[in-house]
């Protein structure tokens, strides 16, 4: 014994190094938490993923519709004459333009096997919509009045390609633009 300290022991205390491991219930417990966790964490990945795949399909969609758009509005805008739909108020689901341009006479856009194509002159037509979209509607209407250079509505409508039907896939824009000739 130490000068001024009296060692006290209890009958019913339990000594600190004694091995504890966990009990069954603490096991299932614990193990439950990081299921818990485990399926909450893949479900937000899954859903950041999915978000994803459904941008860069919208974003597929949209660009090759612009794209599109551009070059028949910039085609329409630089032409001499609107040939087809030739009469104010006719509708055609092609477009055939005069060109001041002789190399490239006539100018003609088109639906062509699910893509918008385009020819000028006496080239053979090319695509402006890639593989991944399907235009699903063009129509060209002359909106013209007598005695002045023209005008066409263009209306078009693209969707991504979705073979297997899965949602994430699921992407339609629906363009609608009036140009007038210049000339």
């Amino acid at each position: 014994m130490v000068k001024g300290f009296t060692l006290i022991e209890y009958e019913g205390s339990k000594s600190l190094s004694r091995n504890e491991g966990f009990t069954l219930i603490e096991l299932i417990i614990y193990s439950a938490i990081i299921c818990v966790f485990l399926v909450g964490a893949s479900t937000f990945a899954w859903q950041i993923i999915q978000g994803n795949i459904k941008v860069g399909a919208y974003r597929e969609v949209e660009q090759n519709a612009n794209f599109a758009m551009e070059k028949i509005t910039k085609a329409i805008r630089n032409s001499s004459k609107i040939v087809e739909p030739e009469e104010p108020g006719d509708e055609t689901d092609y477009l055939f333009l005069k060109m001041p341009d002789p190399a490239k006479t006539l100018t003609k856009f088109k639906i062509s096997d699910g893509k918008i194509t385009m020819s000028e002159g006496k080239m053979s037509p090319y695509p402006l919509t890639t593989d991944r979209v399907e235009v699903t509607n063009l129509k060209f209407t002359n909106l013209s009045y007598k005695d002045t250079p023209g005008t066409v509505k263009i209306e078009m409508t693209i969707e991504h390609l979705n073979p297997a039907g899965r949602s994430e896939y699921q992407a339609l824009i629906n363009l609608e633009n009036s140009v007038s000739l210049r000339y």
